[in-house]
């Protein structure tokens, strides 16, 4: 070998690399379709906690009693959405004739920066209406419904150290029933969560 020439590094098994990406697949298939079904199953759980009990978030704790995280409860929004753009196009311009809050082409539109400038004030207003600065009269506006613009949802949030104790608790045993689904037999869709 010459002196200058560096040793070629060792290069990993082919056959264990490809065994090692096909389980680590398999998991991760696994692991998904558990977080989803966990996630929907504990949302329904804390909406009617929080309509029965107020309930507003859960600690996550582990089988020895350790609070690792906390799951809370995030409202869903409401908002005014556009429904029919034509309809709320042809109310700016009868409402607005002398601005130039509108396009036309085939068919009116509003220009984006006011639409979102009259759905924020209805969203101000809680309803699909403007008062009008000059005049003060009260308008209910075509097209705009309010509606829920975002479900509700929760958030997992981390303990300083919860990371870790979850991680431990696992490679000791102490989660096998809340991982069993991972580990189940038949395909991912097929597993139990």
């Amino acid at each position: 070998m010459d002196a200058g020439a560096q040793a070629e590094p060792a290069l990993e098994s082919l056959l264990d690399l490809a065994r090692e990406a096909a389980t680590l697949k398999l998991l991760a298939e696994r692991v998904t379709a558990a977080q989803r079904s966990v996630k929907a199953r504990t949302q329904a759980a804390l909406d009617l906690a929080s309509r029965r009990d107020g309930v507003e978030r859960i600690a996550a704790t582990l089988p020895g009693g350790e609070t690792v995280a906390t799951i809370s409860l995030r409202r869903g929004e409401t908002g005014p959405v556009v429904v029919d753009e034509d309809a709320l196009a042809r109310w700016v311009r009868r409402t607005y004739p002398d601005e130039e809050w509108t396009t036309t082409e085939v068919v009116r539109r509003v220009k984006p920066w006011k639409a979102a400038e009259l759905l924020a004030e209805m969203e101000a207003a809680g309803a699909p209406q403007i008062a009008d600065r000059a005049t003060g009269e009260v308008h209910t506006v075509p097209g705009v419904v309010v509606r829920p613009t975002r479900a509700r949802t929760h958030a997992l949030t981390w303990r300083k150290g919860g990371r870790e104790a979850t991680a431990a608790a696992w490679r000791t045993g102490q989660l096998t029933g809340q991982l069993a689904a991972l580990t189940a037999g038949g395909d991912a869709e097929d597993a139990p969560v």
